[in-house]
């Protein structure tokens, strides 16, 4: 059966997270309303992985499979008329059978944006963090990051998350003034981890906590630790590579 790839961008505020459950406003049930209904069929889709509550996707990928050949141009153009206007299709594709919008990833990548004074244009898509901070020693966190880590001090115990080791090839903070962006990609992701590491750096960057402190709970990993969170608002999904 042919098999197709969505590439997909949503403004998370509204919604419970990207997968599918009771009670709950999801962005996967969502699209396979959508789809549903132009197709004339039940239509599952399976994502890359989930996002939490309020997170946003400017590269969240998923696939479904459909007895016939399809129209992109036409699917694309009928998702823009039934979806709503926090979420949107972007891209189509057919791939091959053995794909796997999850398991065929490689690598995921995130940014984090904070804003450093009120800002109504950013409001939902950054963090605001007032007062001054220590650029230099939030860049020292950045650095550690980068390598392969046990998270468990920046995630929680799940039987659903068995392993919290993760290889990071990627993590930086850029700043432009009012703006401030923290990027960070690897293989995988544990739950929340994204969010305590950035909460946990700008505790250090306000002086909240030291290097030192950023670095025990990285070097030393306890699921009794638990790094600082941040907001879900300030938090993208970029990119998934296959």
């Amino acid at each position: 059966m042919p098999r197709y790839k969505l590439l997909i961008e949503y403004d998370g505020t509204q919604y419970s997270g990207w997968q599918r459950q009771p009670n709950a406003n999801t962005v996967e049930e969502e699209i396979e309303r959508a789809l549903s209904q132009i197709l004339r069929q039940p239509i599952d889709i399976i994502g890359q992985g989930r996002t939490d509550a309020g997170v946003h996707a400017e590269g969240q990928v998923a696939h479904f499979d459909y007895s016939e050949k399809l129209d992109k141009h036409r699917i694309l153009f009928a998702l823009l008329g039934v979806l709503p206007s926090d979420i949107a299709v972007w891209d189509m594709e057919k791939v091959d059978d053995d794909f796997h919008a999850r398991f065929s990833a490689l690598s995921r990548q995130y940014r984090f944006q904070v804003i450093t004074r009120p800002s109504p244009l950013w409001n939902r898509h950054a963090e605001m963090l007032l007062g001054d901070l220590d650029f230099n020693a939030m860049k020292e966190c950045a650095k550690q990051v980068k390598g392969t880590h046990n998270f468990e001090s920046f995630t929680y115990s799940s039987e659903e998350q068995p392993s919290t080791d993760c290889e990071v090839t990627l993590s930086r903070f850029e700043f432009d003034d009012p703006l401030i962006v923290y990027r960070i990609r690897a293989n995988r992701f544990v739950r929340h981890m994204v969010r305590r590491l950035i909460g946990t750096m700008f505790q250090v960057g306000q002086g909240k906590l030291t290097v030192n402190d950023f670095s025990d709970l990285l070097y030393k990993p306890s699921k009794n630790k638990s790094g600082h969170g941040a907001s879900a608002k300030g938090l993208i999904l970029e990119e998934v590579v296959y």
